[in-house]
């Protein structure tokens, strides 16, 4: 499955791509994003190019540590409803960029025990 991403490409680069969702292993949910927060200090300094070197960070980033969405697809014995409504603090939904925040998703593949 590939979902549509906020990418930094680089400082002050931004693009929306269709990205690769990282497969789902049991214990995971989908997640239809319905909003995700921009923060005005980690991401601000990401996106000038300003924010000190942090282990797991780098171009392209998928930003995003504040979102919330609905839960679409479960896999195995996981204690979320089908159209629950979650947050999601960051994820590593995304295949050939750093995920580290990775929110900033069309849809995100997360373990349920993160939400």
């Amino acid at each position: 499955m590939n979902a549509d991403a906020i990418v930094f490409q680089s400082p002050c680069q931004l693009s929306v791509q269709s990205l690769p969702v990282r497969a789902m292993v049991p214990g995971d949910i989908e997640v239809q994003v319905e909003y995700s927060g921009i923060s005005t200090g980690t991401e601000r300094l990401l996106w000038d190019g300003s924010m000190p070197p942090f282990p797991g960070m780098g171009y392209p980033l998928v930003p995003g540590y504040e979102t919330v969405g609905r839960v679409v697809r479960t896999l195995g014995d996981v204690p979320l409803a089908i159209g629950e409504r979650v947050f999601v603090p960051g994820s590593y939904s995304f295949e050939g960029v750093h995920n580290l925040f990775g929110g900033a998703g069309q849809r995100l593949v997360v373990p349920a025990a993160r939400v």
